[in-house]
């Protein structure tokens, strides 16, 4: 049984979920997921550039237009489709997606 993130009805457009903790080989780990339109995507809840967390609180991951995410620590922001970094210390560095898909108006893990 894969295993449920969160409701897609929960998750607002353009919005976050997070952190949610999961297990990723036999690690516990925290991952987000982003909504921004018709896409949505998963991502590790690590920064490329210190590995902090990078919400600024719970279910906030996003800038305040929802166009792009935001590390709480120094400000870098991510592409919420690619998870690449478009601004900020980690430039051309990438956030770690993390599978998922929709079933049943769920959003589950694809792993």
């Amino acid at each position: 049984m894969s295993r449920v993130l969160c409701a897609l009805a929960d998750l607002p457009d353009p919005g976050a979920k997070g952190p949610i903790r999961v297990t990723i080989d036999g690690e516990a780990k925290a991952v987000f997921v982003v909504r921004v339109g018709d896409i949505l995507t998963a991502w590790i809840d690590s920064c490329p550039h210190l590995g902090a967390p990078l919400e600024m609180e719970e279910d906030r991951f996003l800038d305040l237009t929802g166009g792009e995410i935001i590390c709480a620590v120094h400000g870098a922001r991510f592409h919420p489709e690619t998870g690449a970094c478009l601004w900020g210390p980690c430039r051309n560095g990438r956030l770690t997606p993390y599978p998922i898909r929709v079933v049943d108006g769920s959003i589950v893990a694809a792993v």
